[in-house]
C-alpha cells in the first residue's frame, strides 16, 4: 500500500516538473524587425534572440522585458 502511494507521488512530480520548466525567449522576425515571445529557443533563420535579452521563467516576465528593448520598440 505505501509503495503504491511513493510510486503514485513520483509519477506526479515527474509529470508536473517539465511542465513547469518552460522557458521563454525574446525573438525578432528579420524580415518584419517585429519582436515577439516564443515558448522554444529559435531553431529557424526567420526569427533571432533579440540581444541581451536572457531567458525567462515565466510569459509575463518575458513580455515585461519585451518592452525594455530599444530594438523591439520600434
Amino acid at each position: 500500500m505505501i509503495a503504491r502511494v511513493i510510486v503514485a507521488a513520483i509519477i506526479g512530480i515527474g509529470m508536473t516538473v517539465p511542465a513547469s520548466a518552460r522557458n521563454y525567449y525574446v525573438v525578432q522576425d528579420v524580415k518584419t524587425h517585429k519582436c515577439s515571445v516564443l515558448p522554444k529557443k529559435p531553431k529557424s533563420k526567420k526569427v533571432v534572440l533579440v540581444k541581451g535579452s536572457a531567458i525567462y521563467k515565466s510569459r509575463a516576465e518575458a513580455n515585461s522585458a519585451l518592452r525594455t528593448f530599444s530594438v523591439c520598440k520600434s
